[in-house]
């Protein structure tokens, strides 16, 4: 595309130094120029883009997207924007010609159940036979092209490349997760969403967004660029809902178990495997076995319900995607035990999550509730000792250890941990996340639950100066294996 014809619409600009040159890709990442690229200069939260123009340029990069006048050869358009992120996000936008206007898109946004909902969304919308691409914390589907996510919702240039690649698929309908950071970072504002979904908010990335203030507002954009013939699926039960409903312009459509929804549920039954729950709509009901465990699960089967219905899909479509839906990885997962008791992984790294998947288990626990967990390094202390107080009250027996520690020292984060625990409280501390993981299943008796927090699917750990393969599936599956033999 020509360099004129894609900064056409960027606001605010001054442009020296202007050639014509044809385009051949868009990169705020001066590893990934290649010759013929428009860099984008972005000050980050670690580095800024502006300190790497000239290895841009060394790589082949033609054209520089820029906050300030950079001293550069007079043959080099530089275009001088206001803001540079907003402006990578217009650029791609223009450059893959706007691909979220063919296609429907589903945006999930909260702080916890965004992964579970989305899968659930593309189940639903794959039972009625529609190939259905996936953008979240998990992988990037494609069809059955399947690309490990590297983040949760990736930058404006993957972005719209990703879902440009869907519509060249055929690809009718999007599912993606939306992260606080993508939404304050601009990475969404050219994405046209035709539903956006609200699952709840509780305090999480304190130490970027520094206030739960600024968090919601991160979140609330989303609904705030909806149209009005978008839908907005927003929680009844959340406290945050209302907030939400003020600051869209959307059709609102609530789902919830307590409040007076227009998707509601009742459960009925729960066992370790699955619940039993009610779903009714318009004077609609309809019963669904869910192969999932836990409130917290009926409330992601809502929002992806409610997300269905939003885009004309059919009660019986919805009963058969849930009910057909594949295990999330590290969402509640069981791992197979033929040890007499059972163990369970969960991603809950918050102490929202935390609290909500230990009281799932604990009703369904026969005897005691072992629990291995951490809290990560250069991530928002003030969690820690929460989730501390959280293990302490909800588990029978529990093992702090090492999540990814970072540059941080581990016991630092233990001592932060430890400060929200009960004194004469009998715990165990072993940073080495495999022994942890070890002597709690050696401490399992049958009917015992263990509960692995934390990681759930993530395949690495990452320390100061090193990152190293751990799966905690993997982990659970050699000990168990060992401890059989």
């Amino acid at each position: 595309m020509k360099l004129n014809v894609l900064i056409r619409h960027l606001d605010s600009k001054e442009v020296s130094g202007f050639n014509d040159f044809e385009i051949t890709g868009i990169t705020n990442d001066s590893r990934k120029v290649r010759p013929g690229y428009l860099f984008v200069a972005i000050k980050g939260y670690k580095a800024n883009g502006h300190d790497f123009v000239e290895e841009s340029l060394r790589h082949g990069a033609v054209a520089v997207v820029s906050e300030k006048k950079l001293s550069l050869d007079p043959k080099i358009p530089q275009i001088i924007v206001r803001s540079s992120r907003k402006a990578l996000s217009n650029l791609s936008c223009c450059f893959y010609n706007n691909p979220s206007k063919k296609i429907d898109v589903v945006g999930i946004t909260g702080t916890n159940g965004k992964t579970t909902s989305a899968f659930l969304t593309k189940s639903i919308i794959e039972s009625a036979g529609h190939e259905t691409g996936l953008i979240g914390t998990i992988e990037y589907q494609i069809g059955k092209k399947v690309i490990p996510a590297k983040e949760t919702t990736p930058e404006s240039t993957e972005l719209q490349s990703l879902i440009a690649e869907m519509v060249a698929s055929n690809i009718k309908f999007a599912v993606m997760e939306v992260s606080s950071h993508s939404a304050a970072q601009h990475r969404i504002d050219d994405i046209s969403f035709k539903t956006a979904v609200f699952t709840n908010i509780s305090a999480e990335h304190l130490d970027y967004h520094e206030t739960i203030q600024n968090y919601k507002d991160a979140k609330v954009r989303l609904f705030e660029h909806l149209k009005k013939d978008s839908f907005a699926i927003l929680n009844a039960d959340d406290e945050y809902g209302k907030y939400f409903a003020d600051k869209t312009r959307a059709q609102i459509l609530w789902y919830g178990i307590k409040s007076n929804a227009d998707v509601k549920a009742k459960i009925c039954d729960e066992s370790m495997n699955n619940t039993m729950i009610k779903l009714s709509y318009s004077g609609a009901e309809i019963d669904i076995n869910m192969p999932l465990i836990g409130r917290h699960n009926v409330y992601n089967a809502l929002a992806a319900a409610a997300s269905a219905l939003s885009l004309g899909f059919e009660l019986e479509t919805v009963k058969q995607g849930i009910e057909t839906a594949p295990v999330v990885l590290g969402r509640l997962e069981s791992i197979s035990c033929k040890q007499g008791f059972n163990v369970f992984l969960d991603f809950a790294h918050t102490q929202n999550a935390l609290e909500t998947v230990l009281h799932t288990l604990k009703n369904l626990a026969k005897r005691k509730l072992i629990l291995v967990f951490g809290c990560g390094g250069d991530r928002d202390k003030e969690k820690r000792p929460k989730m501390g107080k959280i293990a302490d009250e909800n588990s029978d027996i529990f093992w702090i250890t090492n999540d990814n520690p970072r540059s941080e020292d581990p016991m630092g984060i233990v001592e932060d941990i430890k400060a929200g625990i009960k004194p004469g409280r009998p715990f165990h501390v072993q940073t080495d996340r495999y022994k942890a993981i070890e002597e709690a299943l050696a401490e399992a008796k049958d009917g015992d639950l263990v509960l692995i927090a934390g990681k759930g699917h993530e395949k690495k750990q990452i320390f100061k100066d090193t990152v190293i393969p751990f799966d905690d599936k993997d982990v659970v599956k050699k000990i168990l294996s060992s401890n059989s033999s």
